[in-house]
């Protein structure tokens, strides 16, 4: 009995600890999630927004065109966001915005998906 006891008390010791931390989305997506991401159209438009990454996968936007909410998933460095409700024609219902490596401060430009107009990036530190 003590040998079995022994046993199992060796095993339970070599046994790794799990330890909670953050997850690697946690922290690629920290700036973000603490952060404004603005987002500019200037050309065929204009429209600009702000954009809240919440960590519970939701995500509130506040542009010359109204309040969307909805949810956003991280798919291979992109942050894609879908909108609860259509967004019309000239928007679609999901984005997905190359996130890979960005921090606050950081500025970026990329082709919108429907129109190919520029759009600006912009991730600023705090909750503007």
């Amino acid at each position: 009995m003590t040998r079995a006891l022994l046993v199992v008390l060796a095993l339970a010791m070599s046994a790794p600890c799990a330890r909670a931390g953050p997850t690697d989305e946690a922290v690629a997506l920290r700036d973000f999630f603490a952060g404004t991401l603005e987002i500019d159209v200037p050309f065929g438009g204009p429209w600009s927004a702000k954009r809240y990454l919440a960590p519970d996968h939701t995500y509130r936007e506040t542009g010359s065109d109204g309040d969307v909410r909805g949810t956003w998933v991280l798919q291979d460095g992109k942050v894609c966001t879908t909108a609860d409700r259509p967004l019309g024609e000239e928007r679609a219902k999901t984005y997905c915005t190359d996130v890979a490596g960005k921090h606050a401060g950081d500025m970026w430009r990329a082709p919108d998906p429907v129109t190919g107009n520029a759009v600006f990036f912009k991730l600023s530190p705090g909750r503007t």
